[in-house]
């Protein structure tokens, strides 16, 4: 009884997030950068790495259209450990994105980063910004590593 109400009650939470998420406008700047959605999985660490500072190396060109130079968000940290990303830019095009720190060195964690990093490569490259879908299954990697990439566009000027 107690587990068919909990699996009732989770159900009914689901639903009304959803609910609220595709009730959502579909804006660009939220106050938090969507960075406040959690699960339950296990994240970790896809490299290791340092804690460093953005780095620009600006080409001289228009700081809004043709900004070029490596920019390394902040480190954010949840419960699963700490996440970072490091975007290049080209011009004003992302060309490369890398993660020097991804969570932790845990099994499952490696095995969620296998899978979900180079998805949110994929989409930080073809959507050209921050403001992605999270990956399905890295509810703690996903939030945290829009987050550092957010940082990394405003300090990039774009």
């Amino acid at each position: 009884m107690r587990l068919t109400r909990q699996v009732w009650v989770g159900g009914a939470c689901v639903a009304i997030v959803a609910g609220g998420v595709a009730a959502a406008p579909d804006g660009g700047d939220d106050a938090d950068g969507g960075a406040t959605a959690a699960g339950s999985s296990g994240e970790g660490n896809q490299e290791g790495g340092g804690t460093s500072q953005a780095s620009p190396s600006p080409s001289g060109a228009d700081a809004a259209s043709g900004v070029s130079g490596t920019f390394d968000g902040p480190v954010v940290t949840n419960i699963r450990g700490d996440y970072q990303v490091r975007l290049t830019f080209d011009n004003g095009v992302l060309t490369a994105v890398d993660y020097p720190v991804a969570g932790t060195d845990a099994a499952e964690s490696r095995r969620i980063n296998q899978q979900a990093l180079p998805e949110l490569t994929e989409e930080f490259l073809e959507e050209q910004t921050w403001d992605v879908e999270y990956v399905s299954g890295a509810s703690y990697t996903s939030p945290a590593m829009v987050e550092s990439a957010e940082a990394a566009f405003e300090d990039a000027g774009l």
